[in-house]
């Protein structure tokens, strides 16, 4: 067998018995192998990791579906902001490598690099439902100091700039047009408020974590351990807060 021939034939022996190894492993095991053999931050443990992204899905799922706004899960975010500020870096700097020494861990990097975009999913999706909500009950937020501690500083300001936008804009194309007395945007008349509030009487998913009651118009109801119901948000809205059952 000539020198060329025996080179190509380990470069397929080589190929064919790395390709076997990785159809051998599952999801799991590459991330694994990728964590065991990567160097990068260690500050945290891999529990914290996986109960924080365990949190941001629920934290997400629970904002989407209730009408009002929850507080804003200031340490959890500067925690995965931070975390995928340092992966990110992580991979950025194999990814130089990469191109100067091929390495085996290209697949692990793009594994890697899909979880951060699904982080990134969660995050801007959980930000734009809270923007959504701070636009449509920006005066009813304003004006009340429960919840405006529900906001963080970013959405203090965004919230701000955006009613003063907004004032400037209906005071140009029609509210300067009309007697001052008719000019308030939180008037209240005739029993009728033109501040827009959450609707506390939308229905929404729940799954119990345990035997309960719950009130609903001054009657007891009761739900069982790992049932799913669905009720007014106002009946279990506070059950909802303090995380006692699950928002689905």
């Amino acid at each position: 067998m000539c020198p060329l021939e025996d080179c190509c034939l380990k470069n397929f022996i080589e190929t064919y018995t790395k390709a076997i190894k990785i159809q051998s492993m599952d999801f799991s095991d590459i991330l694994n192998e990728f964590k065991s053999a990567a160097v990068g931050p260690k500050e945290e443990s891999e529990n914290d990791r996986d109960e924080d992204l365990r949190k941001i899905s629920e934290v997400w799922i629970k904002e989407k579906s209730v009408p009002e706004l929850l507080p804003y899960e200031n340490k959890l975010m500067d925690r995965l902001l931070e975390r995928m500020r340092k992966q990110i870096e992580f991979i950025e700097i194999n990814s130089i490598e990469l191109q100067q020494d091929e390495r085996e861990i290209k697949l692990l990097l793009v594994i890697v690099e899909n979880e951060l975009d699904r982080v990134q999913f969660l995050i801007r999706s959980y930000i734009r439902t809270r923007l959504l909500k701070i636009d449509k009950f920006s005066i009813f937020i304003r004006s009340d100091k429960e919840e405006l501690a529900k906001l963080s500083p970013n959405e203090t300001a965004y919230m701000e700039k955006h009613l003063q936008l907004l004032m400037d804009l209906y005071n140009s194309q029609f509210l300067g047009r009309l007697p001052e007395n008719l000019q308030a945007l939180d008037e209240v008349a005739g029993g009728i408020s033109m501040v827009e509030k959450p609707d506390y009487g939308r229905p929404i998913f729940i799954k119990c974590n345990r035997d309960r009651q719950v009130v609903i118009d001054d009657e007891a109801v009761d739900l069982s351990r790992n049932g799913i119901y669905v009720l007014r948000y106002s009946a279990v809205s506070d059950l909802v807060k303090a995380g006692e059952v699950m928002v689905l």
